[in-house]
C-alpha cells in the first residue's frame, strides 16, 4: 500500500506497542492526592520588556524553517490583560497564544484539543484547584492542529486528503506552536519559562503522548487524560464495535437505554463492595465479573422491564468483551468496563430504530484512519472485523499512534508525566491507558517508571469527567508540585 507522498518514512518511526491482552492485575487505582507537605515553587512576577503591540513583529517570523504570521493586541479579561496573539504557522496551523502583562510567574502552558480538533481552545484544562492557572499566571497556547472544522460534521475528517495536513494533525502542529510560543516568551519577558507544561484529554491525552515521545524537550510535564493514544484501532473496531454488535438484521436495537439502569443497578449490588466500601463505585471493575443470572428474565416471563432476555445479554458480553473477529481473536485489550452502563448511549439508543452516535463517528474518522478511505457513506454496522481490516488499519499507527513505551528521553530530561482514565470511559477503552502503562514498565522497569510517570484510573470517572466518579480533576497542580517541588502525586 502506497504511502501518500508528503508522508516518508522519517514520519513513521514510532515503533509498535505489543500490548498483552491478558487483563491481569497490573495496577492499583488511585485518587490523585495534592502533596500535603510540598507545593509549587513560589516564582516571582515577571513584566513585559517589550509593548504587545509590536510583539509579533519583533519575534523571528519562522519556526524551525516554517513561515509565521502572526497578530498582536492586548486583550483584558477577569484574569487580567493579556497579549493576544494569533496567527498562521505554514502551511496552515492556526495558533492563539496569551501571555499575561501583570501576573507572569515565568509558566508556560499547552492546551490540547479532542476530537479531531479543528478549532482553537485556548485554556487551561484539569486545573480547578490550581491558583496559577485561575489567576492568569500562565502563558497560555492552543493551536488548531493544522485544519479548520467542526467536531461532529459529517465531514470532519475531510483535511486527511491533503498528506501534509495528516501530518500537522499528528504531531507537527503542537510542537511548532510550543517552538513560536517559547520565541513569543523569550521577546515579551526578556527570558524563557521556568516550566513549560502541556495538558490535554482524549484527542489531547494522544498530542501529550505523542509530545514525551516525539519531542521531549518541549515540555518539563505533561498531563494526559483519557489518551486516544491507540487512534487507528480505537477510531475503527472500537467505534464501530457497539453498534455492530447491537443492531438486528433488520436494523433495529436490541439492547435499549431503558434497560442500562437494570444492568447498572445489578453491577454495583453484586461488586460494589469489592474494595470493602459501599459508595456505589468499582475501584477496580476487572475485579467484577458480571453473569448473565443477575439480569437474566426468567424463563417464559411475561413482563421483561426489569430484567434482559437472552437476545439483551449477549449484546452486554459482547461490549464487556471488546472488539474480536470471529475466531474469538481481540483487537483492542478490553471493551467498555463494568460499572459504566448509563455511558453506553453511543451504542444503546431509546428506541429501536434511535440514533447511535458511534456510526456517525465511524463516517467521520474514516477519512483519517485510513490512507485509502472508503466511501463517506460506509455503516458501521457493516465494519468488517477481520485481520485484513486491522492490517489496513494499522497501515498508519506509526503516523497517528502515540504508543511508543520507550520514554527514556523524556525520562532523561526530566519530564514527569500523570496519565489518568476513568474506569468508566466508554469513548476511549480504559485497558488502552493500563496496557500503555504496563509496556514502559517492562520496557523501563519499575523503578525508572515510577521516578517520572503516574498513571492513575478514576472509579465511576466517564471520558475526561463526569459520571458517577470524580469530575473536579486538578492534575496541573499535582504535575506542578512534583516537577517544581519533587513531590509526586
Amino acid at each position: 500500500m502506497t504511502l501518500p507522498s508528503a508522508i516518508s518514512a522519517r514520519h513513521l518511526s514510532l515503533p509498535l506497542l505489543k500490548i498483552a491482552f491478558a487483563t491481569s492485575t497490573i495496577l492499583a487505582s488511585a485518587n490523585i492526592a495534592h502533596a500535603q507537605n510540598s507545593a509549587p515553587s513560589q516564582l516571582s512576577v515577571v513584566k513585559p520588556v517589550t509593548e504587545c503591540s509590536g510583539l509579533a513583529a519583533a519575534t523571528p517570523a519562522t519556526v524551525e524553517g516554517a513561515g509565521v504570521t502572526a497578530q498582536s493586541k492586548a486583550l483584558t479579561t477577569a484574569k487580567g490583560t493579556f497579549c493576544h496573539v494569533t496567527g498562521i504557522i505554514a502551511p496552515s496551523i492556526g495558533f492563539e497564544i496569551d501571555l499575561p502583562q501583570d501576573r507572569w510567574t515565568q509558566r508556560f502552558v499547552e492546551s490540547g484539543c479532542g476530537g479531531l480538533c479543528g478549532m482553537i481552545n485556548a485554556s487551561i484544562g484539569n486545573a480547578s484547584r490550581c491558583a496559577p492557572a485561575l489567576n492568569g499566571e500562565f502563558v497560555v497556547a492552543a493551536s488548531d492542529l493544522g485544519h479548520k472544522g467542526k467536531m461532529g460534521s459529517p465531514d470532519e475528517g475531510a483535511f486527511a486528503a491533503d498528506p501534509q495536513k495528516r501530518i500537522d494533525f499528528a504531531y507537527r502542529a503542537n510542537h511548532l506552536t510550543a517552538q513560536y510560543a517559547q520565541a513569543l516568551i523569550h521577546t515579551y519577558y526578556g527570558q524563557t519559562p521556568r516550566y513549560s507544561y502541556f495538558s490535554g484529554c482524549s484527542d489531547g491525552g494522544r498530542e501529550a503522548l505523542m509530545e514525551a515521545q516525539r519531542y521531549p524537550q518541549d515540555f518539563n510535564g505533561i498531563s494526559a487524560g483519557a489518551p486516544a493514544m491507540l487512534f487507528q484501532v480505537q477510531n475503527s473496531f472500537y467505534h464501530a464495535w457497539g453498534p455492530t454488535v447491537n443492531r438486528r438484521a433488520d436494523g433495529t436495537a436490541i439492547l435499549l437505554a431503558g434497560k442500562l439502569p437494570v444492568l447498572h443497578a445489578a453491577v454495583i449490588d453484586h461488586c460494589d463492595m469489592l474494595d470493602g466500601t459501599r459508595d456505589g463505585l468499582l475501584t477496580d471493575p476487572r475485579a467484577c465479573h458480571v453473569r448473565p443470572e443477575w439480569v437474566r428474565c426468567p424463563t417464559g416471563a411475561a413482563d421483561t422491564t426489569r430484567c434482559l432476555t437472552p437476545e439483551e445479554w449477549s449484546v452486554v458480553a459482547r461490549l464487556y468483551e471488546g472488539p474480536t473477529d470471529t475466531a474469538g481473536h481481540h483487537f483492542l485489550p478490553g471493551g467498555v468496563q463494568p460499572g459504566s452502563e448509563m455511558g453506553w448511549d453511543a451504542f444503546v439508543p431509546a428506541e429501536p430504530n434511535g440514533r447511535m452516535m458511534g456510526v456517525s463517528m465511524i463516517r467521520s474518522m474514516t477519512p483519517v484512519v485510513l490512507q485509502n478511505p472508503v466511501p463517506a457513506d460506509s455503516d458501521a454496522a457493516r465494519y468488517p472485523f477481520t485481520t485484513e481490516q486491522f492490517s489496513r488499519v494499522t497501515a498508519l499507527h506509526p503516523l497517528n499512534d502515540a504508543t511508543s513505551t520507550d520514554l527514556r528521553a523524556f525520562a532523561g530530561n526530566g519530564g514527569k508525566l500523570i496519565m489518568w482514565h476513568g474506569w468508566s470511559d466508554t469513548s476511549i477503552a480504559p485497558m488502552i491507558s493500563v496496557a500503555y502503562y504496563k509496556g514502559v514498565r517492562n520496557q523501563m522497569g519499575a523503578g525508572p517508571t515510577d521516578a517520572f510517570l503516574r498513571l492513575f484510573m478514576l472509579p465511576g470517572t466517564e471520558h475526561c469527567g463526569g459520571g458517577d466518579g470524580f469530575s473536579q480533576i486538578d492534575t496541573l497542580q499535582a504535575l506542578m508540585t512534583w516537577v517544581e517541588a519533587g513531590k509526586a502525586p
